[in-house]
């Protein structure tokens, strides 16, 4: 589906919502991609000792939580760009600050295929994935959760090359899609 006719698809069913929010997505999108190239290396993200606990979000955040991770997935499948796992979970991680829903975490995963190394990012908050789905991060095996560092307005993302250097003989790092 093209973005025109997914916007003339949700105004035709009167959910200006979805379309304001598929806007400030992308809005928040670009800024972490910003954060992203602009921060120097490993400035972006740092490793959380928080635990956010284990508890899930009440019935009217939960229903927002799916909003917010759905309009992120429209953004970034139809959006004016493909942006990977980490900035996505960071926008999304962002957003949901923005809307007041607190208690969620930036996870981040590995997995060994082929002989490489690929890095996944994803949000949880509680025990429910937010923006990604269970089957695929079950596939990663979590290492950390993480946190943006100082101010997201000024802050930026770590860089993170799609092809590390070699950990091990073979081994490469790269951020899945």
């Amino acid at each position: 589906m093209t973005r025109i006719g997914a916007a003339a698809r949700a105004i035709r069913r009167g959910r200006w919502y979805e379309i304001r929010y598929a806007a400030e997505a992308q809005i928040v999108l670009l800024r972490a991609q910003a954060m992203r190239w602009l921060q120097p290396l490993g400035k972006f993200v740092e490793v959380s000792a928080e635990n956010p606990g284990t508890f899930g979000p009440s019935g009217s955040h939960a229903h927002a939580c799916e909003h917010i991770a759905a309009a992120i997935d429209r953004a970034s499948r139809y959006g004016v760009f493909r942006p990977l796992c980490l900035t996505r979970a960071v926008a999304l991680s962002q957003m949901l600050n923005a809307h007041g829903i607190a208690g969620h975490t930036i996870r981040i995963g590995v997995r060994h295929e082929r002989g490489s190394f690929t890095a996944h990012a994803w949000v949880e908050l509680g025990h429910r994935v937010l923006g990604d789905t269970t089957a695929n991060i079950l596939a990663y095996l979590p290492l950390t959760q993480v946190s943006v560092t100082g101010n997201p307005a000024l802050s930026g993302i770590m860089r993170h090359r799609l092809h590390r250097g070699p950990r091990h003989a073979g081994d490469r790092l790269r951020w899945d899609q």
